[in-house]
């Protein structure tokens, strides 16, 4: 009532004198038609304004999860960025992968702040790499080969230069990085291929560039963790070659064997969706990435029939390797029909070892072995498989799994602030590799 008094007001006093009564009536209505109008839109455009705030700025995350706030704020960060780059697409400016590399590297990219080490590019015969020394390391000094993740398709040593400088500060070890090229211009096995020929250029050249080639591990995250293990797979069967003192594996991808695995199911966040990872699995095997493919992978009909009944299914990504509180309670609905054309053209691809290591029927000759693995990631269950194959082959395993989402090694040259997930692993990794060394 008050606000309408004050519109009866400001319309008396605005109307001359001698104005007829039914002009002041009119206009009268008029304001308050108009007022009726806002008031209306305004119930319509809150609710949406606040919906979109509690959509970008709000992620459910478990209750026992640390550092809530901190993930929070990295996921509202990715849901803004996939906005632009939608936008951008839609707009033109670009395809999807291309403006998400540009975004990507302008957010993340920038001169590393670490004066404790310094940072050298070089080229392992067509490979490029960049060698991260600490100014603490032996003139002849250990190293690991790092292989960065970003879904075989995104991401750059500069890109990740900060978590880097970390393994290198922490393990007061030399660290060279691996730029191998990116799918999907150049899927598998072009990025494997560039991961063995700068590892065997080191293990050949490492005392050139004071690396004692007789303590070179790999380590990796994420797809970096796929190619480590994959590249350790494939040196372990050369015998001419210095053998490896380790693989450090954090978060990796191991198999696309089983995407119905309890932590697929069950902890697809932003930093790494279903969907995104079935993208991914697309592009590295070199596959237009369609829908209908999309759910083929995502509800396990990507397999042929002869597939499901395989020694594969059967042992080597099998329930039992999970410990019981993550072993799927149901058997996984695969009812949808099956695209044959589809699932005939992955089926070597499926199982092929240097692609997923985990589909590898020997690994007794794999290195001792560190994997860390996150406890709400979709990529778990399989790190645990993978440790457990390990240790049924006698290979020595330390398995870590961290209170952390997938994600939390990533660390660009310009942030300073570090998940208590990673300081952890840092840790661990620095502990473990001293063991090695021994």
């Amino acid at each position: 009532m008050p606000r309408l008094g004050y519109h009866l007001w400001r319309t008396r006093t605005l109307i001359p004198r001698n104005e007829t009564k039914l002009g002041v009536t009119s206009l009268f209505s008029i304001k308050v038609y108009m007022n009726m109008k806002c008031l209306q839109l305004s119930t319509i455009i809150l609710p949406v304004i606040i919906a979109l705030m509690v959509y970008f700025l709000y992620t459910p995350l478990p209750p026992d999860l640390k550092q809530k706030w901190a993930i929070q704020k990295q996921f509202a960060m990715t849901k803004i960025g996939s906005v632009i780059i939608c936008m951008a697409e839609h707009l033109d400016y670009g395809s999807y992968i291309n403006i998400s590399r540009a975004v990507f590297d302008t957010v993340a990219s920038g001169a590393l702040n670490q004066e404790n080490v310094t940072m050298t590019d070089a080229m392992f015969g067509k490979v490029p790499v960049t060698i991260f020394r600490p100014r603490t390391a032996n003139d002849l000094s250990p190293a690991l080969l790092y292989f960065h993740g970003g879904g075989w398709v995104f991401a750059s040593t500069a890109v990740l230069a900060g978590g880097i400088a970390d393994i290198a500060e922490w393990l007061n070890v030399v660290v060279v990085s691996v730029d191998y090229r990116l799918a999907p211009e150049n899927p598998f096995p072009a990025p494997f291929d560039d991961c063995v020929t700068a590892s065997v250029h080191l293990l050949h050249n490492g005392h050139r560039l004071g690396i004692d080639v007789n303590h070179i591990g790999v380590t990796g995250d994420s797809v970096g963790g796929n190619l480590a293990a994959a590249v350790a797979l494939r040196l372990s069967e050369d015998t001419t070659l210095p053998k490896l003192k380790c693989q450090i594996l954090i978060y990796p991808v191991l198999q696309a064997f089983d995407t119905k695995l309890t932590s697929y199911m069950e902890n697809s966040y932003e930093s790494l969706h279903r969907e995104s990872i079935g993208k991914a699995y697309l592009w590295y095997l070199g596959r237009d990435v369609l829908k209908t493919s999309e759910q083929a992978i995502l509800s396990n009909n990507h397999l042929t029939p002869a597939l499901k009944k395989s020694v594969y299914y059967k042992s080597l990504v099998h329930q039992n390797l999970l410990p019981m509180k993550y072993r799927r309670k149901d058997t996984p609905d695969e009812t949808d029909k099956i695209n044959m054309t589809f699932a005939k053209s992955l089926e070597t691809l499926l199982i092929n070892p240097y692609i997923f290591p985990l589909m590898a029927k020997d690994l007794s000759k794999m290195p001792p072995s560190l994997i860390i693995t996150s406890e709400y990631d979709i990529l778990r269950d399989e790190g645990f498989m993978f440790a457990e194959r390990l240790r049924q082959c006698g290979v020595k395993v330390q398995h870590n799994n961290m209170n952390a989402v997938h994600g939390f090694f990533f660390r660009p040259p310009r942030e300073t602030f570090r998940y208590d997930s990673m300081l952890d692993t840092l840790n661990i990794m620095a502990k473990y590799f001293k063991q090695q060394l021994k």
